[in-house]
């Protein structure tokens, strides 16, 4: 049963929390980061008296959200007949007439009407560094919502260290207004699994252990999808190249395989697969082919380092960071250097296996309780 709203107790501090990117049916790594951040939480914070954690939604709370809500955890409903704008016009009008003691928004974007004590995640700015990436009104609303979430929030959390010094440096914020929270990953479901557990579940995708390369991620121009197909045309193998993510504006790519209808047969595109499949996936794949033009984080690269599989990603953005010793890094603006290292990793078992042990090595400096632990320093000072 979920909580409904209620008054707080004399002397109860309420902290709320945006909780409508965490409720998302296809969730992809901001989605993932309230979800599992509000997960600690119940942890973290569960049934303490002086603390109530109020969730915001603009729909009912999906079922692995509302599970195992502590008795200080309530879940608030705010209706909006429109698409657009709940942040702004509904969550704004809540913060007007119930405001709590500290709002929390894991998705970069606060109300225009917010308490003094609001808090925020900027995960990243590439609209900035790549703006001919995004369409006129998402350019807008990104820039709009960075420049108020710095102006206007009282802290911020970035998720690398990269992403704090380009916000730094691109909006002149002070150092000391910005928290970095590495992102974490749950190791019960990402983890080495055998071929016997694998393969026959592999099926379903049309898919043979060990036997496909892989990206994982929303199919868009800032993951460098072009390039990546481009590199793998470079490669002689029949290995296919899956690309598992839903399709967002890759017209480039559809019109470049249109005229290769020897290339296009090797691709697959499977689009939205069950979450419960993602560790499934990584263990199957051959390599993670992630050279993506920008990212804040980029979670799949501890994902498939935590599952056992050698990873190509950027030397761009935080990629570099995040990877450390565990990953090939490319130019990701060379299709040359990305079936390069493809190349390497293939030809190469001595350098494949010592790749796979530095992921094994890398993925214990991140975790979602760290990231939670951290982030509720920050927000049970206020």
């Amino acid at each position: 049963m979920t909580p409904s709203y209620s008054p707080p107790h004399e002397g109860e501090k309420i902290i709320g929390i945006d909780a409508s990117q965490a409720n998302r049916q296809v969730r992809s790594g901001t989605e993932w980061y309230a979800f599992y951040l509000i997960e600690e939480f119940k942890r973290l914070l569960g049934d303490r008296g002086d603390i109530k954690v109020r969730l915001y939604l603009r729909d009912a709370p999906r079922a692995d959200l509302a599970k195992d809500l502590p008795l200080n955890f309530e879940v608030k409903i705010l209706r909006w007949p429109f698409k657009y704008f709940w942040v702004q016009k509904r969550l704004s009008l809540e913060m007007l007439l119930h405001p709590p003691d500290v709002l929390f928004c894991p998705a970069h974007t606060i109300p225009l009407i917010h308490p003094p004590k609001t808090l925020t995640t900027l995960h990243d700015i590439g609209f900035e560094d790549y703006p001919e990436l995004y369409d006129k009104l998402s350019l807008w609303y990104h820039k709009f919502s960075a420049w108020l979430a710095v102006k206007k929030a009282h802290h911020i959390f970035t998720v690398s260290e990269f992403s704090k010094s380009r916000i730094v440096e691109v909006y002149d914020c002070p150092t000391e207004k910005i928290t970095v929270t590495h992102l974490g990953y749950y190791a019960e479901k990402f983890k080495l699994m055998a071929e016997s557990a694998v393969g026959p579940r592999l099926a379903k995708y049309d898919l043979k252990y060990k036997d496909y390369f892989l990206f994982i991620g929303r199919l868009e121009p800032k993951k460098n999808i072009l390039n990546i197909v481009k590199a793998y045309e470079k490669l002689d193998t029949e290995t296919p190249l899956v690309l598992a993510g839903r399709r967002v504006n890759i017209q480039d790519v559809e019109m470049y395989l249109a005229d290769r209808p020897g290339l296009s047969s090797k691709i697959k595109f499977i689009g939205y697969f069950e979450e419960d499949d993602l560790a499934l996936l990584y263990n199957g794949a051959k390599i993670l082919v992630f050279p993506t033009l920008y990212e804040g984080f980029g979670l799949p690269i501890i994902e498939a380092q935590a599952c056992g599989t050698p990873v190509v990603t950027s030397i761009t953005g935080s990629c570099t960071e995040i990877a450390g010793r565990g990953a090939i890094v490319v130019d990701p603006e060379s299709p040359e250097e990305i079936a390069a290292a493809i190349s390497q990793l293939l030809s190469d078992p001595k350098l494949r296996e010592e790749k796979i042990s530095a992921g094994f090595k890398n993925i214990k400096r991140f975790s979602w309780q760290t990231c939670a632990e951290k982030s509720l320093e920050v927000l049970l000072s206020l």
